[in-house]
């Protein structure tokens, strides 16, 4: 082969490589960037069953429209809203999406943390929470628990 048909090769095995490369790159920011997604839309559906367990009558184990509410304790919040949304007794929930954990910060303020299953979310994330998670690649949802306001829930979702 003449040198000009070798350069050629060599070239275009190598634009070939950048090609993949970059492929495979966007292709791993757009499926965590999908994941980050699917935790939010999970939060955003664990505040609409804490507004559903708010307006539950107290015969069918929900808040009674505010008698008796979310509860008066952190225990009563976690077993009432918390089993409610799926969480179990241990407060953490797991799915396809990613874990999830019920925690109660004060009798007003329960946060729900969510960690993506995605490589790059959080590669540290152990199974089984019993804290907040690590400070970097979870996504949070607070929900303002409080039976004194006109509105008696409203959430937040930080990221």
């Amino acid at each position: 082969m003449g040198t000009q048909q070798v350069l050629l090769i060599v070239l275009s095995v190598i634009i070939v490589g950048v090609a993949v490369a970059v492929g495979i790159t966007m292709f791993s920011t757009q499926s965590s960037s999908s994941n980050r997604e699917a935790i939010k839309s999970d939060l955003m559906e664990f505040g609409s069953q804490a507004i559903a367990f708010y307006k539950a009558p107290a015969g069918m184990a929900g808040g009674g429209k505010g008698s008796p509410g979310f509860g008066t304790t952190a225990a009563q919040i976690i077993n009432g809203v918390g089993r409610w949304c799926g969480f179990g007794s241990d407060r953490v929930l797991k799915n396809d999406n990613g874990n999830y954990l019920f925690s109660m910060n004060t009798t007003s303020r329960a946060v729900i943390y969510g960690v993506g299953k995605q490589k790059g979310q959080n590669p540290n994330f152990v199974n089984t929470w019993h804290a907040p998670p690590p400070k970097k690649g979870y996504i949070e949802i607070i929900l303002y628990i409080n039976p004194e306001a006109a509105d008696p829930f409203t959430w937040n979702i930080r990221n």
